[in-house]
């Protein structure tokens, strides 16, 4: 599994597509061409990027002293946009961490099946930056208007390579890639000159307003959000209020996840409409031992343990819950659909904790400390539906739930992070 927040892919109310917000493009894996992100807006921030190459490894065997080229991919992320206007194209790549060392490659992309001739070299970068970190310029890279080479190979070297001429229209494919295991993320900074024109503001019909407060209290809070379903492909998200209003296109099913430190994240479906407002009000419940959250967006291939993909986004809304959280411990608790079958069956209770356990192998990968977890199969004991009446029900007894252990001072650690039940 790949921990990654990609660009910025939103429209909050009267600003610019693409101005606030994050987006995730969840169709194939963005550390592959056949994923590249496509990029609207100048500014584009990765905050946590991906390890390792993605699904192929598309870039590789090349030399050392390869001019154009990196010997291999490491941990890659792809993008793809297009010249807004006739322009000369500069742009920097900025990590947040001065340590990191990052290179590029740029590709013209109006070639029919491009991602099948990188593959087999049939294509080459048209300017390309793999020279060694320069701290004395916080480690940024790019194209630039006064540098003097096309293409700055392994080694020391400038760490900008010369500026493109672009017509308007012209497809272009940027691969950044981190050598080492990336410490932090980066953004990217495009500039064009003369620069394009500025954007006609796209009127949407429908307002979707979301507000966040405790459960407690009544309170305001300040989280962050994410909303499936709003954009095709796409995973919007946003931070830092406590009420964010956006502009959508009608009769759009939706799923708004919250999440603050210190309070249990929050999941809600919203059903289409063509209402003019959808008013989305959403409390959060402070962590508290005992407290239970139900994952009831990961699904199962079948009789298996095997995630569908559509069950990412739950998997790294409890993922940043742990990471946001250091001093949480969690239960991770399988449950199966088996209104048939005689409760606590073995083969039921198996299947629960591989699930579980899944789950459990998702959140050590991306490296939440073991003592910290803990799972456990529920088999078909605790049905939410023990008699379900149609697939929406049986769904929804399919699920894993979170259970807090133990937060802060009153956090025990589990000796055993691995721990199967009976049950």
């Amino acid at each position: 599994m790949r921990n990654r927040s990609n660009t910025l892919a939103a429209l909050l109310l009267g600003l610019p597509l693409m101005a606030l917000a994050q987006g995730e493009v969840r169709t194939a894996d963005p550390a592959d061409c056949a994923g590249a992100i496509y990029v609207k807006d100048s500014i584009v921030t990765c905050d946590n990027p991906g390890r390792g190459f993605g699904n192929v490894l598309e870039i590789k065997e090349n030399i050392s002293t390869d001019l154009k080229w990196f010997e291999r991919e490491h941990h890659t992320t792809w993008y793809l946009f297009r010249a807004p206007v006739k322009t000369s194209l500069t742009f920097d790549i900025i990590p947040h961490d001065p340590q990191d060392d990052i290179d590029f490659l740029l590709f013209q992309g109006n070639i029919p099946d491009f991602c099948g001739k990188v593959l087999s070299k049939q294509v080459a970068p048209v300017r390309s930056n793999i020279s060694r970190n320069d701290p004395g310029i916080n480690s940024m890279c790019g194209l630039r208007k006064d540098a003097t080479e096309d293409f700055v190979r392994s080694g020391v070297g400038s760490s900008y390579s010369r500026a493109i001429d672009v017509e308007e229209g012209d497809l272009y494919y940027l691969v950044v890639d981190f050598p080492d295991r990336p410490r932090g993320g980066f953004t990217i900074r495009f500039h064009y000159d003369p620069p394009p024109p500025p954007p006609v503001e796209e009127v949407l019909p429908q307002r979707l307003v979301v507000t966040i407060a405790d459960s407690l209290s009544g309170e305001s809070l300040e989280a962050s959000i994410s909303i499936e379903g709003m954009m095709f492909d796409s995973i919007v998200e946003a931070r830092g209020r406590s009420r964010y209003e956006f502009r959508m296109d009608t009769y759009r099913k939706l799923r708004v996840n919250c999440l603050r430190k210190g309070y249990m994240f929050r999941s809600m479906r919203v059903k289409a409409s063509g209402d003019s407002l959808v008013q989305v009000d959403l409390k959060l419940q402070p962590i508290q031992p005992g407290a239970k959250v139900v994952l009831d967006d990961i699904h199962f291939v079948g009789n298996d343990s095997k995630v569908l993909r559509s069950s990412q986004g739950s998997l790294y809304m409890l993922l940043h819950f742990m990471e946001q959280n250091p001093a949480a411990t969690i239960e991770i608790q399988g449950h199966v659909n088996g209104p048939m079958i005689k409760k606590n069956n073995p083969e039921l209770v198996e299947l629960s904790t591989e699930r579980a356990q899944t789950v459990f192998n998702f959140l050590l990968v991306n490296d939440v400390d073991p003592s910290r977890l803990a799972y456990v199969g529920m088999g078909n004991s605790q049905m939410l539906f023990p008699d379900p009446k149609n697939r929406q029900e049986s769904e929804a007894n399919r699920r894993v739930e979170v259970r807090i252990t133990g937060y802060g001072e009153l956090a025990t650690p589990s000796a055993t992070p691995a721990r199967r039940s009976s049950h």
